[in-house]
């Protein structure tokens, strides 16, 4: 016998969503009692659900429409989860890129990063400026959105990050880092645009040293040339850029001049 005391919540074995093509979450249960109104249902099936919700009985205990009954149900509540997270990330980011269409490669760290944060490795998009790695840390952010799981995440450029940590009175900047270090995705865009002093050299290393340390996937983008971080970022943050992100790099001209054209 074990020594090591489990709270009730955890002891309580969940639904297996996957075996009823539900993608994961926390949903609200089916009220058994509505299967009298669905076609096909009965007493007897209402009985059935509603063993089974309680764990009583398993899935293949169920009869065809009686899981039918139950999976629709779950789509319906994770279609419904799906687009609250659409909705809060275009009330959230720049109106520029509330519509950032993810490509494959975002739509596949996105999943990686809802279903295992912790072996995810952050992203480091480098580029020319007018590259768009901006709009494409955006859509990395919608394609996380899309999969419907709720994952809290945050978006600064560099210079907004150091006004928001910068001490002040009647503000407490410790708790203000605390609170964007911790988030599940952090981007983070324009590192090394402008001269690092020794206080925002020493921020960015604690928050990105934070980052590395509890394995928090990340988006980070910058202008400066892979081989040049060092020179521009320090050793230290390099260093960690290095060893926690994959590089994505954005080529080709400047497309806000050929906007402005």
């Amino acid at each position: 016998m074990s020594d090591q005391w489990i709270p009730p919540s955890q002891q309580r074995r969940g639904l297996d969503l996957a075996a009823l093509g539900v993608p994961p979450g926390r949903y609200v249960h089916p009220d058994a009692s509505e299967f009298l109104d669905f076609p096909g249902g009965s007493r007897e099936g209402s009985a059935r659900i509603d063993s089974y919700l309680h764990r009583e009985i398993e899935l293949d205990a169920l009869q065809p429409t009686e899981v039918e009954f139950v999976r629709q149900h779950f789509l319906k509540c994770a279609e419904e989860q799906r687009r609250k997270c659409i909705t809060h990330f275009e009330t959230k980011v720049p109106r520029r890129y509330g519509a950032a269409d993810p490509n494959p490669i975002a739509r596949a760290w996105a999943q990686s990063v809802v279903a295992n944060p912790d072996d995810t490795r952050s992203l480091l998009v480098v580029g020319p400026t007018g590259t768009g790695k901006t709009h494409y840390a955006y859509s990395v952010l919608r394609a996380i959105a899309e999969t419907g799981r709720p994952t809290s995440w945050a978006a600064y450029t560099a210079a907004d990050l150091y006004a928001q940590l910068r001490p002040r009175a009647g503000r407490d900047s410790e708790a203000t880092f605390e609170s964007i270090s911790g988030t599940d995705v952090l981007f983070v865009d324009d590192l090394g645009a402008a001269k690092l002093t020794e206080w925002t050299e020493e921020v960015t290393y604690r928050l990105i040293n934070h980052r590395y340390e509890q394995c928090r996937p990340g988006i980070f983008t910058s202008n400066v040339p892979p081989g040049q971080l060092r020179d521009v970022l320090g050793e230290r943050i390099a260093s960690r850029l290095t060893e926690m992100c994959e590089r994505v790099t954005l080529k080709g001209d400047d497309r806000r001049k050929g906007m402005a054209a």
